[in-house]
């Protein structure tokens, strides 16, 4: 049977492809773009059929009837990123999360937790029976990989990229075709606070640096102040926007990378209708999952490796917190350990944790005596290496507690230093 007749039989509608879930099945579905809406809209609608289901997912971007299924004894809904639309429903006990470092999951999963079932997006299939995962590799093709039935969701909006991202016809249980435009990563606005915290990183950032930046308007605004920079690098778990900028401006070239050089590594991306369709058959990108992008002595491999992360808050010691407000989960575990180990390790690299002094129209500082009760450390003090505000930048790494305090008071809002200073004194860390 050639490729295109055994794609023919496989080919379903929705209903059709969810009737390969049985009771005690666990699912799981990739990032953002590789959400399969129908799969999971279809699966959503037999949840009264099923018992002792788990499905899992991450960055919540597409509307879903499966977010709000209510009753867990039916399909357990889990989350490795809390984003809008699972937030509620995690801190209400309705849904759950995995709290995983992203290097970690396909390794953690294989051993203490795997997938029977596996869905995702694919782009359509090339002459020799080959679909490209496209923006959401992540630690879907490792479970993939694994699984027991794979069912994808064919989108010819899904860029065809490379790497290790390939699924092959005769690996997939259930064919269903949705064609509809990817999820859009709108550009935050770029402040005055976010080009201050740019500029002062860019600064730190060399001519042929390798550069991991994550979303939002202050990885944005470093990019934006690395214009005049020559033949930079890219290996980064998130594939934005900022970075494809860099790339159409000739910033980046990846020919003086040490590692995986000539080419821009992720193993996801988000964001623009323009971006996606620069990334379509590019062979300046390569995809490749999250175990191999995100592993600190990979990254290591990679000389002068610019990692950038951000944070809701930082104790005057260097604990991190970038996921919780106290015990209320926010977002996610991630991968900014995984960069701030690795481009520790890599030979002229640095890791800086960036974040806004204060919240709430300057009435809150975010650099705190102690992080708030129940918040969940993302970065341990003994692995953070440099913090950033709009006021400057704090060396963290092997400094002293006291080192520490005085650094970090240093870079925190004016208005709020006396009171760090009152409050470290009080707890004798100077």
């Amino acid at each position: 049977m050639n490729f295109q007749e055994q794609y023919q039989r496989k080919l379903c509608s929705p209903e059709e492809a969810v009737r390969l879930i049985s009771n005690g099945d666990s699912i799981l579905a990739p990032i953002a773009c590789g959400h399969p809406r129908k799969i999971l809209d279809a699966l959503a609608r037999r949840a009264g059929e099923l018992e002792d289901v788990t499905f899992f997912s991450t960055l919540d971007f597409y509307p879903s009837e499966i977010w709000d299924l209510k009753d867990c004894d039916h399909i357990q809904v889990d989350s490795g990123f809390v984003g809008p639309r699972m937030r509620q429903g995690v801190h209400e006990g309705i849904h759950t999360y995995s709290p995983v470092k992203f290097a970690d999951a396909p390794l953690t999963w294989g051993t203490l937790r795997d997938w029977s079932v596996v869905t995702c997006v694919v782009s359509p299939m090339d002459k020799h029976g080959y679909f490209s995962m496209g923006c959401s590799v992540d630690y879907t093709y490792s479970a993939a990989k694994r699984a027991d039935r794979i069912l994808v969701e064919v989108n010819r909006y899904m860029p065809r990229t490379h790497g290790k991202c390939w699924l092959h016809i005769s690996e997939i249980d259930a064919i269903v075709e949705n064609h509809t435009p990817l999820p859009i990563l709108p550009s935050p606005p770029i402040g005055e606070k976010d080009q201050a915290i740019g500029r002062l990183i860019a600064d730190q950032v060399v001519d042929g640096a390798t550069i991991q930046l994550g979303l939002g308007a202050i990885p944005n605004a470093v990019g934006l102040f690395l214009k005049d920079r020559n033949d930079l690098g890219v290996h980064t778990e998130m594939l934005t926007d900022s970075i494809y900028q860099l790339h159409k401006a000739g910033v980046i070239t990846n020919r003086r990378k040490t590692y995986m050089k000539d080419v821009s590594v992720a193993t996801f991306a988000l964001g623009s209708a323009e971006m996606y369709e620069w990334m379509d058959d590019n062979p300046a990108i390569a995809m490749y999952p999250v175990e191999e992008v995100n592993d600190p002595f990979i990254i290591a491999r990679v000389d002068n490796m610019i990692s950038v992360n951000g944070a809701l808050s930082v104790d005057l010691t260097g604990q991190v917190c970038a996921e919780s407000f106290g015990p209320k989960q926010y977002s996610n575990v991630g991968g900014q350990l995984d960069f701030v180990q690795g481009a520790w390790r890599s030979r002229g690299g640095k890791s800086f944790i960036a974040l806004y002094s204060t919240a709430k129209d300057d009435t809150i500082s975010r650099i705190v005596p102690q992080l708030e009760p129940g918040s969940y450390i993302t970065t341990p003090r003994t692995e953070t290496h440099y913090v950033v505000t709009e006021y400057g930048i704090a060396l963290i790494k092997a400094q002293s507690v006291k080192q520490r305090v005085k650094n970090l008071i240093a870079i925190a809002h004016p208005a709020h230093r006396d009171w760090l200073t009152f409050e470290a004194k009080k707890m004798g860390l100077i």
